[in-house]
């Protein structure tokens, strides 16, 4: 049974007091840098796997997305979402470990900080793959490998400063169980290789590639300069023959249907 962490009280209250943080790393690391990465969306068919409160639904709407389909598995997060529709945006309530859909319906599929709690990864992009059209683009973030990978946060000096971060087991793939507003959060570890491998195993070609940084010199951001918090890649559907199809179904920035 997937884990539905955001209808626990006790963490949809942690998260949200966390989310109205202006100096967050997902308001100041993650989200800018994911919406960069997607490019216009424009004329584009869109599904955003994990879509929370859709604060990146209505972002792809606004921007000229043909249609917008947020999934959740989380009814919290899908009442949020749900109370500040708009008519490109259909929401649908479900697991994305349990998300079935048609071939080739999608143009773009974008996930924030989701697949990290998936525990069939490479299962997860052969469905990605059959979403797409050819020529589609599957753009997402996760957590680091070098945060999944420790059981604890920073190590401490005698004067209580972060003195280092325990990189420990990096090479064990798998699931962790780490406190994070509650304690027991399933999180599943993945090396570099495998996150990108599977990409490529998959049936999709490499596009990008990125740990971004603080887009501001903040104290309260010092840390992700010294381990970086989140990984982001984009990669696009490629054909039989290994290329992104041309021509009808290929969705590029810009791109109408």
């Amino acid at each position: 049974m997937p884990q539905n962490l955001f209808d626990d009280p006790e963490f949809f209250a942690g998260y949200q007091k966390l989310r109205s943080n202006p100096y967050s790393y997902n308001a100041l690391i993650e989200s800018p840098a994911l919406r960069a990465l997607v490019g216009d969306p424009r004329g584009l068919r869109a599904l955003d796997l994990g879509c929370g409160a859709g604060e990146l639904c209505r972002w792809l709407a606004e921007r000229g997305a043909l249609s917008v389909h947020g999934v959740d598995i989380s009814r919290r997060m899908l009442a949020l979402a749900r109370a500040d529709a708009q008519a490109a945006i259909r929401y649908e309530e479900a697991a994305i470990e349990d998300l079935a859909l048609p071939k080739a319906a999608y143009d773009l599929v974008a996930s924030s900080l989701a697949f990290h709690y998936v525990e069939d990864y490479s299962g997860l992009l052969a469905r990605i793959h059959d979403w797409l059209a050819p020529g589609g683009r599957l753009v997402f973030s996760t957590e680091h490998p070098v945060l999944t990978c420790a059981d604890a946060a920073w190590c401490l000096d005698e004067r209580g400063e972060p003195r280092h971060w325990p990189v420990d087991r990096y090479a064990e793939e798998g699931p962790r169980r780490v406190e994070w507003i509650v304690p027991e959060v399933l999180k599943y570890h993945r090396r570099l290789e495998t996150l990108v491998g599977g990409l490529l195993a998959a049936g999709f070609g490499l596009e990008a590639l990125q740990e971004p940084l603080p887009v501001r010199a903040l104290t309260e951001l010092a840390a992700a300069r010294r381990r970086p918090p989140f990984l982001l890649l984009a990669a696009r559907r490629l054909g039989p023959a290994g290329e992104a199809a041309a021509g009808e179904g290929r969705a590029t920035p810009g791109h109408r249907r």
